[in-house]
């Protein structure tokens, strides 16, 4: 009775603890919902979508602009970081430890000094991307270590055992590879994109500074000139859950199309 009881008390606190967790998390999308639908009239509260209906049709087409350069952001990533975390952990050449800890060192720069001298690099060296592919240079740099890193752990814990058995078994380098080595790794790298994805579409100091000279604005960099002209009013509310829902249907939708194939029993959705 005693076992059970312990059991039964284990089981409650760790429900609890995951409810408080969820509901730390959940908590200013809730609170943001409220501000956004919920209004008073008189003393009485009531339900309206109206600041939805007042979402300006600007605003739209920079959640559309920040989706683009989210896709691509994460396809160039992946693209790029995935043969090369493959090389880095199957091969050794000069200067591997020394590429390593600059590739550490650029993430732990910080948001603004990075923008800074993306801003500096545009007017002096780069000005073939003052634009659209501005920014997705910019993230693409910016965020690839996320992908290179999980890949990479992905790749080193992978038995080679399975390479060399594909080989033996008559599959060429590049066959084995796609069809033997990346389903194995996949949820490392699936980890990465995910990252990258989230990441990208909330980015905002290094798309502040970058406004100006590639004249591209984004969805978060619009709810922020509109907290600044109008404030917290509901239809800025409401524009700041669409982007939180942009966001969570984003990471759905990667999960229910990969999830199963590379998450398989780790998600519930």
């Amino acid at each position: 009775m005693k076992h059970k009881s312990r059991a039964r008390l284990s089981n409650g606190l760790h429900y609890f603890y995951l409810i408080a967790v969820c509901s730390l998390i959940l908590l200013p999308l809730a609170i943001t919902l409220y501000r956004a639908i919920v209004v008073e009239d008189q003393g009485r509260l009531s339900i309206s979508f109206d600041a939805y209906k007042m979402i300006s049709e600007a605003f739209w087409d920079k959640v559309g602009v920040s989706l683009s350069i989210s896709v691509l952001t994460v396809v160039i990533d992946v693209l790029v970081s995935i043969p090369a975390a493959y090389a880095i952990v199957k091969y050794n050449f000069p200067g591997k430890r020394i590429i390593l800890t600059y590739l550490n060192g650029v993430w732990y720069v910080p948001g603004i000094s990075y923008g800074l001298s993306l801003v500096l690099a545009y007017f002096f060296v780069f000005k073939f991307l003052l634009g659209f592919w501005g920014f997705v240079a910019a993230y693409s740099t910016g965020f690839m270590l996320l992908t290179l890193m999980t890949s990479i752990v992905a790749f080193r814990g992978l038995d080679p055992v399975y390479e060399e058995a594909a080989r033996c078994m008559g599959a060429g380098r590049l066959t084995a590879f796609a069809r033997v080595i990346l389903p194995l790794v996949g949820p490392g790298v699936t980890a990465g994109v995910l990252l990258v994805l989230v990441l990208s579409l909330n980015e905002f100091i290094t798309a502040l500074l970058l406004t100006g000279p590639t004249r591209i604005s984004t969805a978060p960099l619009h709810v922020f000139a509109d907290i600044r002209h109008a404030g917290i009013r509901p239809f800025v509310a409401a524009e700041a859950t669409v982007l939180q829902l942009v966001s969570l249907t984003a990471v759905v939708a990667y999960l229910k199309l990969f999830g199963s194939r590379y998450l398989r029993g780790t998600i519930l959705i």
